[in-house]
């Protein structure tokens, strides 16, 4: 046979096969000829056998290719045997009904096998070459779960296949043009499969709007078109059965069109929000465009209050040299107007793509009520659905989650996907359960960025796209502005605080940035007035600059509900927020006293409670102005400011903060310390009062290892050792107070009686709050030695004492630490103020 083949002399080397075939089957050597020429038709090397195939009858071909087939499944080569199957569609299109489901079946077998050579070719050949041919055949999608097979009546051949198991051939080719981000192809591929279901002319529609390929589908919705020349006979069934079909199929062909639609807005939104639509501008330009639906709640006052001018300052030298800069009215710069305004660029553009995202779920939407109000396919939706006894909107979501789950999207396509559901949400806050769905979605997408970055830390390569440089911040901001939509302003600071916890500040900050984001939220607000939702554009120091006022602005809205100052807690609580509230305003400075009402409300209120706690503030503020205004309300005399931070304290000894007086005899008789500040040899413990018996105590707070600046910063803080001047009294801060209270001293007194130990924490933070500044009340013997009345209150005791502590803290932070003051560590500062906010707030929800 083989040198007939040579001569081609195909009749006679036809005969030799046929007698071979029905006589010597059983010979290993023939079964390798014969898939030897099963595979000619892929091989140009031997053009004689494949010539000899082409000349045998179809009947003899199918038998070569059957027995080739299934040789090579037997031997375990899927791939070989569906590259036999395919050479024989593509060289015989006439005949592909034969083979083209077997062929698809192999293929997708080989993917759940999940070889990785077959991950990557089987998709590509499904979605390029065997699914566009497979819709050139005629098509009937049955309901029911048989194997598909081929029907053939009046010399024509109809593909039967289940419309489940076309609806997972869509999903294939979906997944494939998605992975690859094709996004042309994908349209082509959907519009092109769903013209194969019974939308015929679908296909010619993949060019036109979005918005008139859905009209289409709806149209032809009730009387989706069939091919007349189905079979017909035993297969035929019954009208209400047909229609029950073609609604279910139309169902499957458009949910699969509007969510690759959605897919393909989603990325386009995506790119459009991280400032990457424009590849040229991306490498240069960081950017996003943020929400701007609750403006009101988040943009400062515009109009500058009148203020009192300050108290003067301290009457030292160093004081005298510091003069107050001018609070000068602040340039207005100039950021364009309307849709050319810097903070519209690429905004319209956006929304644009957002409207059309919109489109895609309303679609889905109204197909899901189009196929509720039909008695006749609500059994069909409770079987395929399990979730359908739910409202529509819960039921679509879920289905929706479900198909997003199943295409497999790359990890920045997904992310995109979940962006523009939760971003359609937002801009619909007054509709029930949006809020709730934005904010779900939003956390999704933080939880698989963080996710992906601990990958990224424990391998050294990885495959996915680099996420955005404002993305993460940028939806941790989303979900700010829906805890702030929902009244949570507590968690929508924390939020905030998240973002600048960790956000790159720019070193050049100033007040002009805040001035700038004043200006651009006018100019969005013009733009948006009427609208519930809107985007604006902020680049990195605008992202500082919007979050540092919505966080301001956010505390001081926690404490307005409060209750104001009703009780002792809460203008504890008061205090605190104040106090975070300076830090933040450090940066634009001159903003923030010029333009808006904040510093004169903080340092008002101060002057109208007489007394002002809060001892963690003070170590983060190093602007000199700032110091200066804190400065002149703790020298008017009016307010017992208690803001000595923790750390002035840590070498264990306060007598090291106040200042040596001279002494007199009389003091020196009636003290019952040494110079060293211990008990004096000749007085018996049992002499001592109780609050002075021991040593002085060390503060209760975690003892932490000062900083280099710290240390000198203490060290400046040291007293001249003279052996001449007396003890002076013992100042103790009240956060390291361990004396058992008298019932008296507060109104929120809580018994100690049952308290083990002096570090047991057995009092209200209501209790500390009530406390005198100095914490240690001098014994009656020691106040008239020094010189004290009967009159004196402890109160003015602990002002006189704190006063000159506060001033010469004040003055040592001017004088060492404001001249010195980087950006690189007033980044450093405010990282480390809002890590230690964050961690509070987190104890506090």
């Amino acid at each position: 046979m083989g040198q007939h083949i040579k001569q081609e002399q195909y009749e006679k080397a036809t005969q030799v096969f046929v007698l071979l075939q029905s006589q010597h089957m059983d010979n290993p050597a023939l079964h390798h000829y014969f898939v030897q020429i099963a595979q000619s038709l892929g091989s140009s090397t031997d053009p004689n056998l494949a010539g000899f195939f082409t000349s045998l009858p179809c009947l003899l071909q199918s038998n070569v290719i059957d027995f080739a087939r299934d040789k090579l499944v037997a031997m375990g080569d899927n791939y070989q045997a569906f590259e036999v199957l395919f050479d024989y569609i593509h060289h015989f299109p006439r005949h592909a009904y034969k083979y083209i489901i077997e062929a698809v079946d192999l293929l997708i077998q080989m993917i759940e096998n999940g070889q990785p050579e077959n991950l990557d070719r089987c998709p590509r050949i499904l979605a390029t070459e065997l699914f566009p041919r497979l819709c050139k055949q005629r098509l009937v999608l049955a309901l029911d779960q048989k194997e598909p097979c081929v029907k053939s009546t009046e010399s024509k051949h109809y593909l039967s296949i289940p419309y489940t198991l076309f609806e997972n051939y869509i999903l294939i080719g979906q997944r494939y043009y998605i992975q690859q981000r094709q996004w042309d192809n994908l349209q082509t591929f959907t519009c092109m499969m769903v013209s194969a279901c019974g939308f015929f002319g679908f296909d010619r529609l993949d060019t036109v709007s979005h918005t008139i390929r859905f009209q289409y589908l709806k149209e032809h919705r009730l009387n989706l078109h069939s091919d007349d020349e189905r079979p017909k006979g035993p297969d035929l069934i019954d009208p209400q059965q047909e229609w029950h079909q073609r609604a279910v199929v139309a169902m499957m062909c458009e949910s699969m069109t509007a969510l690759a639609q959605l897919v393909i807005f989603g990325y386009s939104y995506y790119l459009a929000v991280c400032g990457m639509s424009n590849p040229d501008d991306a490498s240069t330009a960081k950017a996003c465009l943020i929400p701007i639906c609750a403006l009101n709640n988040i943009i400062p006052p515009h109009d500058p209050p009148t203020r009192k001018r300050p108290a003067a300052g301290s009457s030292d030298p160093a004081s005298k040299r510091r003069k107050t800069q001018g609070s000068q009215a602040l340039p207005v710069p100039n950021r364009g107007q309307g849709k050319d305004a810097e903070c519209m660029k690429g905004v319209d553009h956006a929304l644009r793509i957002l409207g059309k995202a919109g489109d895609c779920l309303r679609h889905l939407v109204g197909l899901w009520q189009w196929a509720s109000s039909d008695t006749k396919l609500t059994g069909w939706l409770a079987q395929h659905c399990p979730t359908w006894d739910a409202s529509i909107d819960n039921c679509l979501h879920l289905e929706l989650r479900k198909m997003i789950d199943l295409y497999q999207m790359p990890f920045d396509v997904k992310n995109a996907v979940l962006l523009v559901q939760s971003d359609l949400a937002l801009s619909l806050p007054s509709v029930p359960g949006n809020l709730a769905l934005a904010l779900e979605l939003s956390q999704v997408i933080c939880d698989r960025i963080e996710v992906e970055r601990r990958k990224e830390r424990s391998t050294e390569k990885s495959d996915v796209p680099a996420i955005p440089f404002m993305f993460a911040f940028r939806v941790l901001y989303n979900i700010a502005i829906i805890y702030l939509l929902v009244g949570s302003i507590q968690q929508s600071s924390l939020e905030i605080a998240i973002i600048l916890s960790v956000f790159p500040i720019p070193l050049d900050l100033n007040e002009v940035d805040f001035m700038a984001d004043e200006v651009d939220c006018g100019l969005a607000a013009n733009v948006f007035q009427d609208r519930e939702f809107g985007l604006m554009r902020v680049d990195q120091a605008g992202m500082v600059a919007r979050c540092i006022k919505h966080l301001v602005m956010s505390l001081d809205s926690e404490t307005e509900q409060k209750s104001g100052l009703a009780s002792i807690d809460a203008a504890m609580r008061w205090d605190e927020k104040a106090g975070n509230m300076i830090v933040l305003m450090q940066y634009g400075w001159r903003y923030w006293i010029t333009k808006t009402n904040m510093w004169h409300r903080i340092q008002q209120q101060i002057k109208d409670k007489r007394t002002f706690k809060n001892r963690s503030f003070l170590e983060y503020v190093y602007v000199e102005e700032t110091l200066q205004r804190i400065q002149a309300i703790h020298e008017a005399g009016t307010t017992v400011m208690d803001i000595i931070p923790p750390d002035f304290a840590s070498r264990g000894s306060y007598r090291h903060l106040i200042v040596h007086q001279p002494e007199s005899p009389r003091d020196s008789q009636a003290s019952p310390y040494d110079h060293d500040g211990h008990p004096s040899a000749g007085i018996s413990h049992q002499a001592l009062p109780t609050s002075i018996e021991a040593e002085p105590p060390t503060s209760t707070m975690p003892a932490t290892s000062p900083t280099d600046d710290q240390e000198h910063e203490l060290d400046d803080l040291l007293p001249p050792n003279d052996p001449s001047s007396a003890p002076p009294p013992i100042y103790q801060p009240t956060f390291a107070n361990q004396i058992m209270p008298s019932a008296t001293m507060s109104p929120s007194w809580y018994s100690a009686s049952s308290q083990k130990n002096a570090y047991a924490a057995w009092m209200s933070p209501s209790f500390y709050y009530s406390r005198p500044a100095t914490s240690v009340q001098l014994p009656e013997r020691q106040r008239q030695a020094a010189g004290h009345s009967d009159q004196d209150s402890p109160l003015s005791t602990a002002a006189q004492v704190t006063k000159e502590i506060v001033s010469r803290c004040l003055e040592h932070r001017m004088d060492r630490y404001s001249p010195r003051v980087t950006p690189q560590r007033m980044r450093h500062v405010l990282h480390r103020f809002l890590k230690s906010m964050v961690l509070n707030g987190n104890s506090d929800v």
